[in-house]
């Protein structure tokens, strides 16, 4: 649907101008930029496995009320990391990664420099034990989150720390 809309203008200014060099083949093809975009990420996330259903399960009855990310792609210029479930509470990132292909260390270091970068500084842990993970989701939701110093970031107005910190996460995400 989303190339279908700038595929008809062109076609349209085509018959009606008699010819392809126009103005309106520029709107076209630039019409077709967002729909091309969205082409890419789902040939991309074609390649990925959804996560087991009952991890979702497992990490949806222990994080109490800590924000979870499920699903993610972190793309990189060299390599792409899945991690499969991430929680955020406070200064701690923690995530699961099932993928056997995922090098724990690279996706952490990516993360932090990623969050460093938008002045967020972050604990950042993927696990590669499962039983190890829920226990740490455990702890995490069984303590009152580490207070940290926010001031309201304006890129982001209305959101609270954690909120931020998933924003970030989930746009440098596939």
């Amino acid at each position: 649907m989303m190339l279908a809309i700038p595929v008809l203008v062109f076609l349209i200014g085509w018959a009606v101008m008699k010819t392809r060099l126009q103005v309106v083949t520029v709107i076209a093809v630039v019409g077709c930029l967002p729909g091309c975009n969205e082409v890419v990420h789902a040939i991309m996330a074609s390649r990925y496995h959804s996560m087991d259903k009952k991890l979702y399960e497992e990490v949806e009855a222990a994080r109490g009320d800590r924000m979870a990310l499920y699903e993610n792609v972190f793309t990189t210029y060299d390599k792409n990391y899945v991690v499969d479930c991430i929680i955020i509470s406070g200064r701690e990132v923690l995530g699961y990664s099932s993928e056997e292909k995922t090098d724990a260390k690279a996706a952490e270091t990516h993360l932090t420099t990623i969050l460093k970068q938008n002045s967020y500084k972050q604990n950042v842990k993927i696990m590669k034990n499962r039983e190890a993970y829920l226990t740490r989701v455990k702890e995490l939701a069984s303590g009152e989150p580490e207070e940290v110093p926010f001031r309201e970031d304006e890129r982001c107005p209305g959101m609270t720390r954690d909120e931020v910190v998933s924003y970030i996460l989930q746009s440098i995400s596939l």
